[in-house]
């Protein structure tokens, strides 16, 4: 466990305060219990022998991500006082005691390495950026006449206390003639107007991107525009607030009668993005869509499922729910009978399970949730702690995934074992068997059983759910015994384990509506 901890903190997967209640805080509560010479009353010792604990199981790369180098002086100096036996064999001993000792010696020896080196760097830095403010003081900065504003000289005058551009202060009437940027006691100075970009120019100036009028739902009889970021919508508020309580009421008389109207029709700024708001008006506007009992594609779905979620189309949003459940089934039985699985379901291009699983835990689709968590653990290690936009999983969230998955798998691991060595599989009267010991010595006999074993080891690494198949190794009597013996075993440990997943508890009660 706690090795399994180390290797999270050095992925950046764990944080200092989530590692410190869930291992330090039940370690501490060990010692407590279960140790003669931690006394509840003195919490300082617990702490200490539970420090000392960690490093004996985990080294130095649990500590690194836990504790501050003088948690450790003062464990080594509590531990140092109960005088440790010289050889002793238990845990707490002179010779460990010392090894951890050495290890803090080596961590403040680095510490400091690191503290002299980043001191060295920052100084050469702060020189250099003196030397190149100094050389830009007493430079002449030209402004090409094409970028500059006709109106306003070409000379600009910059007073600038960062060595970060803050923007253009001023600019000071000069003779046309003169093309030369003079600077009145500046800390930096720009090159040219050119080096900075026609969005920048915009920005500083306080220009604002023009709204274009969205292609499809720009209503010429419409009798209210709606702005969703740089998109002017023009629509029937009749007809868009009909099904919906929140839009009539952001969409009242009353409203639309205060509202500004800069193109001669009443004007409202919504928060959504232009395609949610699209979709929304398109399942709106066009009979049909989205169709009943096929599951648009995911980018669709997401629209349709946040707006009608937001704006209280509840039957648009029960519809989408329903028509998951196939490929998210609640029941070993419906599981087994699914025709399509998991993301499979959306229409193409197929999304992410990370993305289904984020879309799942926004929404608060709960019966969804264990299933989609299975999903995207079986797209391995790199694809679950992705960091791509919409992908990435939140921190407690893929911790969870990672450490009950590892356990899943291991108890899938043992119940192999226990189904081929400890039934003690009787010898196949089948000639064409590798079973038969008439055919093989006993020595061939284990060698199957090995490779009978190792197949279903191999199977618990991938989809543990999915049928099992011995036919290439042993006959199909003795097969079949096993295969059912394992259905038995996925049944019991990873489906109804998957709620563990994120963090709740393996019940026969297994998925919540």
């Amino acid at each position: 466990m706690a090795s399994f901890v180390g290797q999270l903190i050095e992925c950046n997967l764990l944080n200092h305060e989530l590692v410190r209640l869930h291992l330090i805080k039940p370690l501490t509560t060990h010692h407590v219990t279960t140790h003669t010479y931690a006394v509840p009353n003195e919490p300082a010792k617990v702490r200490a022998h539970a420090i000392h604990q960690l490093f004996l199981i985990a080294g130095d790369t649990l500590l690194r991500g836990l504790l501050e180098s003088e948690d450790v002086r003062v464990c080594i100096e509590i531990l140092d006082a109960q005088v440790p036996r010289p050889g002793g064999t238990d845990a707490f001993s002179a010779e460990k005691l010392q090894a951890l000792r050495e290890v803090h010696a080596t961590w403040l020896k680095q510490k400091n390495e690191e503290g002299q080196k980043d001191t060295v760097e920052t100084e050469e830095r702060e020189r250099e950026e003196e030397g190149e403010v100094a050389a830009e003081i007493f430079r002449g900065v030209e402004t090409p006449v094409a970028l500059a504003p006709q109106d306003l000289s070409t000379t600009i005058d910059i007073g600038i206390s960062s060595p970060i551009f803050q923007g253009i202060e001023s600019f000071s009437d000069t003779s046309t003639d003169d093309r030369t940027t003079t600077t009145s006691s500046p800390t930096l100075s720009i090159s040219t107007v050119s080096d900075l970009t026609s969005t920048e120019l915009d920005e500083d100036i306080g220009e604002e991107r023009i709204p274009a009028h969205h292609e499809m739902f720009y209503l010429e009889d419409g009798n209210v525009e709606i702005v969703c970021g740089h998109t002017i919508f023009r629509v029937h508020s009749p007809i868009v607030s009909f099904s919906s309580p929140n839009l009539r009421g952001i969409l009242s008389p009353s409203t639309l009668l205060n509202a500004p109207t800069p193109e001669g029709c009443p004007r409202i700024v919504f928060e959504d993005s232009a395609e949610d708001f699209a979709v929304l008006l398109k399942m709106i506007y066009t009979p049909g869509f989205p169709a009943r009992h096929k599951v648009p594609e995911f980018t669709t779905f997401t629209s349709l499922l946040r707006m009608a979620t937001k704006y209280g189309f509840s039957n648009v949003r029960e519809g989408l729910v329903e028509d998951l459940k196939g490929a998210y089934p609640t029941k070993w039985e419906d599981f087994e009978t699914a025709k399509v699985l998991g993301e499979n379901v959306f229409g193409s291009p197929k999304p992410h399970p990370n993305a289904v699983l984020n879309l799942f835990l926004e929404q608060r689709i709960k019966f969804a949730l264990p299933f989609a968590a299975y999903r995207a653990a079986l797209g391995g290690f790199s694809s679950l702690v992705s960091n791509e936009p919409g992908v990435a999983l939140p921190r407690l969230t893929l911790a969870t995934i990672i450490y009950s998955m590892e356990k899943i798998r291991h108890e899938m691991v043992r119940a192999s074992h226990w189904i081929v060595y400890k039934r003690n599989l009787r010898v196949c009267p089948q000639k064409a068997c590798s079973l038969n010991v008439g055919i093989n010595p006993i020595e061939r006999r284990m060698e199957v059983l090995k490779k009978v074993f190792d197949f279903m080891v191999d199977k618990s690494k991938g989809d543990m759910l999915s049928p099992l198949s011995l036919g290439d190794l042993v006959c199909v009597n003795c097969a079949r015994p096993l295969e059912d013996i394992y259905l038995g075993c996925r049944k019991s440990f990873v489906w109804f384990g998957l709620p563990s997943l994120l963090g709740a508890g393996g019940s026969g009660k297994v998925f919540e509506s």
